[in-house]
């Protein structure tokens, strides 16, 4: 029977016999209200949780990646890792020296360089994204030292008795085609198990990231180098670290590391990044 007949009984149709039924019931009316207002809550709650999730592990498992690296290990840990490259150039040309540029995700960059028997004599991270922060880790003169991008700043990777006998590599040459950088360089010594290690600010970045909200690091170091720069400025130029002044010890306080890199055994920074460290604009642009 069609519902819009009206039965014989005098009933009503289906429709009426429901809606007096409703009308007569409002706590089942209520029930069903809350239990579909509970419904929808638990399944927006859900969705933020695995969104949350997701964004939390996707991160956890790309720092796990970056600490399984070292430089020494062959490129087929770092594609197994890593993905394939996305550039590869010779260092120099005719050089046997490779540079392998790898980009996982847009947040960050990583770079080795290696030699003609495919292992990675340095292993170099850089990052712009200021949630982004990895952390490494290094060994100097029996201590644990810990460099976290995007959080550590220039003067807080070594303690002060420490940064002594060490130099800042600092360069802005003033011209598009001129790397602009500044450089912590660590080691090399026994005190480090012969490696190099480096941390500071690579101008892949286009923003420099402060500790103090408003201050401009890139600025800063600008103004300061063309200050205090040698007359024959050569690209990389070293400041020993005690050499520098009270101006340029406050302008590495609030500088936050955006790259960190390290060598293999035995090996000099210097001869992989005579400039700057890690992966070049230039290269990648």
């Amino acid at each position: 029977m069609d519902d819009s007949e009206e039965p014989e009984d005098g009933r009503g149709t289906t429709g009426e016999r429901f809606s007096s039924f409703t009308k007569r019931n409002l706590v089942l009316v209520a029930v069903f209200f809350l239990s579909n207002l509970l419904t929808a809550v638990s399944t927006l709650v859900t969705a933020v949780t695995v969104l949350g999730e997701s964004q939390k592990d996707w991160r956890a498992a790309e720092y796990r990646k970056l600490r399984e690296l070292r430089a020494g290990y062959t490129l087929e840990k770092f594609q197994k890792e890593l993905g394939p490259p996305v550039f590869r150039t010779s260092l120099e040309p005719g050089s046997a020296l490779v540079r392998n540029v790898y980009r996982p995700r847009e947040q960050y960059w990583v770079e080795a360089i290696s030699n003609k028997t495919n292992a990675a004599v340095t292993y170099a991270v850089t990052t712009c994204d200021p949630t982004f922060r990895p952390e490494f880790f290094f060994e100097g003169n029996g201590r644990r030292h810990r460099v976290v991008l995007n959080k550590t700043t220039l003067s807080e990777a070594l303690p002060a008795q420490e940064q002594r006998d060490e130099s800042l590599k600092i360069f802005f040459g003033g011209t598009g085609s001129s790397d602009n950088f500044v450089f912590h360089v660590y080691g090399h010594g026994g005190g480090t198990n012969y490696r190099t290690f480096a941390w500071g600010l690579n101008d892949t970045c286009p923003t420099w990231h402060a500790k103090s909200p408003g201050y401009d690091p890139q600025s800063s170091w600008g103004k300061w180098y063309q200050e205090h720069r040698p007359a024959e400025d050569p690209p990389g130029h070293f400041f020993l670290a005690e050499k520098l002044d009270e101006g340029a010890r406050d302008i590495m306080a609030e500088s936050v590391v955006n790259t960190y890199a390290e060598t293999a055994f035995a090996r000099d920074m210097s001869t992989y990044y005579p400039n700057q460290i890690g992966v070049s604009r230039l290269v990648v642009a």
